[in-house]
């Protein structure tokens, strides 16, 4: 442990709104680096030194030779002397708020060291995770240990589970405590990392309960968790081209879809564009997006559109119009979906 000049300046700041003293706080050389007069920082302490060497309090009663008047108190961390705090002024009006203020010291210093260990671990899973989403080799064994301290085993088949959303909320919290091999990529996006399928399918029908989840995306269960996640990434974007209304989307379920290749995909993207300009006040894009989902349904299209089925008629006329595509035809439907999915 050493002691810092930011924390050496927070101890003789708080320090001073309590003692009617000025305070210095010296480092393991005697330096001064922290003091409630600035003019006295970064000059050099005889009295702290003559404590460092001998290991006990130093009492100054006279001017001269770089002190003050004061008690200078070594402070020993882990048997091991890291700086001295001082007190200025007469030692026997100072030396009963001395002990308080060693102790006091003792505390931020600890305090500090604790915090310092809680953000390197913060780090250190941050790191450890951040590489697990992308990470496109082969586990070796020290990354299969690094795992293992964070209770995740590697040597079994991970499946990534990615949430998008309003993910502050106090039941999201809560259940991140419960399911912790997680990691925040965004804001609003943050992935599961599920070795256990049965956790995988309680962790599902967790998120359905939380207010504010807006979309789900499950990769398939893979060698590399990165694999998996990139899968789950696809199926959260590719469902909310095709089927926004969608809760829980599956890599598995739009697996075809995704996987399609097209030469002219800026043209089959064009039918969205064309919708897009002449069709979107009559909610031709949302009629469409329902009637992918509803399976070509009428009956439930209208009922979740909420719309006379005349008016249904007329929507994929109208889209039949605009883009060439019939949707009552299942081929042209399915380039329409293609539209939707390759969208600029």
């Amino acid at each position: 442990m050493k002691l810092s000049r930011p924390l050496a300046e927070r101890i003789a700041n708080e320090m001073m709104n309590v003692i009617p003293y000025n305070i210095n706080v010296m480092d393991e050389n005697g330096t001064i680096i922290g003091s409630g007069d600035p003019k006295r920082i970064g000059t050099f302490h005889n009295g702290a030194l003559k404590a460092i060497h001998s290991g006990r309090v130093n009492e100054v009663y006279e001017v001269g030779g770089g002190m003050m008047p004061g008690v200078n108190e070594p402070i020993m961390m882990d048997g091991v002397i890291i700086g001295v705090v001082g007190i200025t002024g007469h030692p026997d009006e100072v030396r009963p708020f001395s002990k308080l203020l060693k102790v006091t010291v003792v505390l931020l210093i600890e305090q500090e060291v604790q915090n310092k260990r809680k953000q390197d671990e913060r780090q250190r899973r941050e790191k450890f995770y951040h590489e697990l989403s992308y990470r496109k080799t082969a586990y070796d064994q020290d990354f299969l240990e690094r795992a293992k301290d964070y209770g995740l085993d590697l040597t079994r088949k991970s499946q990534a589970i990615l949430v998008h959303g309003a993910l502050s909320g106090r039941e999201f919290r809560h259940l991140v405590q419960e399911y912790s091999h997680y990691w925040n990529l965004e804001n609003d996006k943050t992935v599961f990392f599920m070795t256990d399928h049965f956790r995988s399918k309680e962790l599902l029908e967790r998120l359905l309960d939380i207010n504010g989840i807006v979309r789900i995306g499950v990769g398939q269960v893979e060698e590399l968790a990165a694999h998996s996640l990139e899968q789950a990434s696809l199926a959260m974007e590719t469902s909310a081209k095709i089927n926004p209304s969608r809760s829980i989307n599956r890599y598995d379920d739009l697996k075809f879809i995704i996987q399609l290749s097209h030469e002219d995909r800026k043209e089959l993207g064009a039918v969205y564009n064309v919708l897009h300009q002449n069709g979107d006040k009559l909610g031709l894009i949302e009629t469409l997006q329902v009637y992918i989902a509803e399976n070509g349904d009428h009956n439930q299209t209208v009922k979740r559109l909420n719309i006379h089925r005349n008016t249904l008629n007329y929507r994929l006329n109208r889209i039949r119009q605009l883009t060439g595509k019939d949707p009552r035809s299942l081929i042209e439907l399915f380039e329409l979906l293609c539209g939707l999915m390759w969208r600029p």
